[in-house]
């Protein structure tokens, strides 16, 4: 295969190619690219972002929308999350959590309530020599993820690159963890990688990391904010309705984590940027 431009992951665990980032000169040549990629990988199913601009030429050759961020480009565009399946039954979610999923977003108030922090407790932003703290409860939080997020060198490259990672300290030791993935052409971050250690769990750390990132992201220019989170974990997805989020679509058994493959919540914030 020619090489090309774009940004493009792939997960043998899970079976899946990731167009991260499209580069305008890979058209129309990507789409027989990751056609080729997933087709002798064995894989079953493509997943791409992508403006909505050029979603047409996606839809053409078998995409469907499965969710979508509004304004991540500058404002001025949305972004389109497209899949392509090459396993019929992964085109559908996990029905018995889907309705788990839908009794939560009719019975929840939305509303707003954060605990203070306890003065044991610190947030902060995390720096390279975190790395390996960091590595500590990603390891005792996740069985298995989709990037190489066990691996020192990996988490000091990211933040090299422009990953923003937070946490929080019980005194000197790491107790959770968050990272937000920016793109700061385009004034938009995905907000992920959040990992609490179980005996710290019910103190709303996820969204005091949440709220912290938000102020932080906002100070920097950010416009748009959005989340990919696991379907399975309703009170992960009840801490982004509860931080002013909005659900815009369910991308069917897409990531491998926590050793399987899940189905997966997009959820989107707009920010008020500070001048």
């Amino acid at each position: 295969m020619n090489e090309v431009k774009s940004r493009i992951s792939t997960d043998p665990d899970g079976k899946r190619v990731y167009l991260m980032s499209m580069h305008t000169d890979d058209l129309p040549i990507i789409i027989d690219y990751l056609d080729q990629l997933a087709v002798s990988n064995g894989y079953t199913k493509i997943f791409v972002k992508v403006r909505a601009m050029y979603s047409p030429v996606f839809y053409m050759a078998g995409y469907i929308m499965e969710a979508f961020v509004p304004g991540y480009y500058n404002g001025n565009d949305d972004a389109f999350f497209m899949a392509k399946y090459f396993d019929d039954e992964r085109r559908f979610p996990e029905n018995n959590v889907l309705r788990l999923f839908k009794d939560m977003m009719l019975t929840a108030k939305g509303n707003k309530h954060l605990l203070p922090v306890d003065n044991a407790f610190k947030l902060k932003m995390l720096k390279e020599e975190d790395v390996h703290s960091m590595v500590d409860v990603f390891k005792v939080v996740f069985d298995s993820y989709p990037f190489p997020i066990f691996e020192p060198t990996f988490l000091v490259s990211s933040m090299q690159e422009g990953t923003r990672y937070y946490g929080i300290f019980d005194n000197n030791y790491l107790v959770a963890v968050s990272s937000a993935e920016c793109d700061e052409k385009y004034q938009s971050a995905e907000m992920t990688d959040f990992a609490v250690l179980s005996s710290y769990r019910g103190k709303s750390f996820a969204l005091l990391l949440l709220e912290y990132m938000e102020k932080d992201l906002q100070k920097l220019g950010y416009r748009t904010l959005f989340t990919i989170a696991r379907l399975h974990e309703l009170s992960m997805n009840k801490t982004f309705l509860n931080a002013g989020y909005q659900y815009s679509g369910t991308l069917n058994k897409n990531t491998q984590i926590a050793g399987r493959i899940e189905s997966m919540n997009v959820w989107y914030k707009h920010l008020n940027v500070i001048l």
